[in-house]
């Protein structure tokens, strides 16, 4: 399937929209492992499977709601083909609690490598579109019924002692940063992550899956990021491919499907200084 701007932002309004109908009367469940589940988040993940996933035509779809439903035999061939990986909600705690940092991603796999990402914020400014088109990163900003696209140049300003740092919830409960920056915690990847390519933050550290990140990833490699994880003394560039290097997929693992430690993003030059500032309890 191409990576269209106009149906990628056709799909992700009518997402949104659902959202946020749903989120004026939201009820919430909790899932087996404690984290909050809404039915937006059902309601959209049904919306991109019918719209994008077609197994007979050779294109899977790997989602936080349904990926524990799936056979291995789909998995596997989703890995091996086309694959749409997709959070309908990317931040369903704020989501619930009627805040506005949350997000909607949807990225694009072709033989186990993320290729192509889409993230709409629709309560961030009048609704923020970030999404790839060929080897650019567009934002889009709403403009009477359309959208006003311009493609994003992150500057690398001066290492500083006040810039965000955006951190996970796993990290604020369990860890610390060493560092004299203000942290964030936002309870959503998306948007501190789309946040590095508008300049709004330094650098982005914590444990995630990859729904997660899957579609910002390719945004941010597109503009020169450096993304890690490390094992042990070993340092790994966290790139688009998708492998056992780099996440937990065995079947038998109970993290499957999260990357296999703290994931640093930051300009390439001060990664490490970042990682050096992590100390877990």
């Amino acid at each position: 399937m191409p990576w269209d701007r106009q149906q990628i932002t056709a799909l992700l309004e009518e997402a949104g929209a659902m959202a946020q109908t749903v989120k004026k009367d939201l009820r919430f469940e909790l899932k087996s492992d404690r984290s909050i589940v809404t039915p937006a988040d059902k309601e959209i993940e049904a919306l991109f499977s019918k719209a994008l996933e077609n197994p007979a035509g050779g294109v899977y779809l790997i989602g936080e709601e349904t990926v524990n439903s799936k056979g291995e035999a789909y998995l596997d061939s989703a890995m091996k083909r086309e694959a749409f990986v997709v959070d309908p909600i990317d931040g369903t705690a704020p989501f619930a609690h009627q805040l506005p940092n949350w997000g909607i991603s949807i990225g694009r796999m072709e033989k186990g490598v993320l290729t192509d990402g889409a993230v709409f914020l629709p309560e961030c400014g009048g609704g923020e579109i970030v999404l790839s088109d060929g080897a650019a990163v567009l934002q889009g900003t709403r403009s009477g019924k359309g959208w006003q696209w311009r493609e994003l140049s992150p500057r690398r300003g001066p290492l500083n002692d006040y810039g965000l740092i955006a951190i996970t919830q796993e990290l604020a409960k369990r860890g610390r940063v060493l560092l004299p920056n203000p942290v964030m915690v936002l309870g959503a990847a998306v948007v501190p992550l789309i946040g590095l390519l508008q300049d709004r933050f330094l650098a982005y550290l914590g444990s995630v899956q990859l729904w997660d990140i899957a579609g910002v990833l390719p945004l941010l490699l597109r503009k020169g990021f450096a993304l890690s994880v490390r094992e042990g003394c070993e340092r790994r560039a966290v790139t688009g491919t998708v492998d056992e290097h780099t996440y937990h997929l065995a079947p038998s693992s109970p993290r499957r499907w999260a990357l296999r430690s703290d994931l640093v993003v930051a300009w390439p030059d001060e990664e490490e200084k970042f990682r050096a500032a992590i100390q877990h309890h």
